[in-house]
């Protein structure tokens, strides 16, 4: 359960981590296309003037072929700028559960971020502390432990008590109490394949939890302690 909610605190930062960059890609990808508008209007500008100045016969027609060469150019940028725009807003959109087609308008009032100031190993142990992979690793690393060593107390014999206390009767002032108090003892004899296979599997998957854990706290330069020296019982077949 405590894995489970390490998982889940991970995946919440992971889609966060996601939509906050998608919100800057499409912030960026809004600024690129107001830039290349106001390219636009300042090419159709000098276009306009060129036509003016050669219908005053200032300039050469050679200046107004250069001028609109320049306008189709930065009219196709605008426009590639303008849909990258837009797919940029659909893809936020999409990852952020709105419904298709909504309007919506980007605030491009980004809070400054304040500078971090941690070395690498105060950010090693913070990582170590806080980090929801590491923490769910650490985790069920544990309760393949856990898992482990009950696989191996399968062959132990179990003691189980069972009691019960109440009344029986006609009414209330003529009832009598009545209890009952069994207790038993199990002790295992033709399942010894079955926990020896157990417990096999057991240790596996406590080795295969702590290489996975290993992996990650690997570039930490932590030492990691488990308890996969739990020793697995010789179980025979009763005959």
């Amino acid at each position: 359960l405590a894995a489970a909610r390490h998982d889940y605190k991970g995946a919440r930062s992971l889609v966060m981590l996601a939509s906050a960059n998608a919100y800057l890609q499409a912030l960026a990808s809004q600024a690129r296309a107001t830039a290349a508008a106001a390219q636009f209007a300042s090419s159709e500008a000098i276009h306009q003037q060129a036509l003016d100045l050669r219908q005053g016969g200032i300039v050469a027609g050679i200046d107004v072929i250069r001028a609109e060469t320049r306008l189709a150019s930065d009219r196709q940028r605008a426009t590639a700028s303008a849909n990258d725009a837009q797919k940029a807003k659909l893809q936020l959109a999409r990852l952020i559960g709105l419904p298709i087609g909504q309007e919506f308008t980007l605030v491009d009032s980004i809070p400054p971020v304040p500078e971090v100031t941690l070395t690498l190993e105060q950010a090693v142990e913070q990582a170590y502390a806080n980090r929801p992979e590491y923490l769910s690793a650490v985790e069920q690393l544990r309760a393949a432990e856990a898992s482990q060593r009950a696989a191996t107390a399968e062959h132990l014999p179990s003691v189980k008590v069972t009691a019960d206390y109440g009344t029986i009767g006609l009414t209330p002032s003529s009832a009598f109490p009545t209890y009952s108090l069994t207790g038993a003892v199990e002790v295992p004899i033709f399942n010894g394949g079955r926990e020896r296979a157990n417990a096999v599997q057991a240790a596996a998957d406590v080795k295969r939890r702590a290489a996975e854990l290993e992996d990650m706290i690997k570039a930490g330069g932590r030492r990691l302690e488990t308890r996969t020296d739990i020793p697995v019982p010789e179980l025979h077949e009763a005959h």
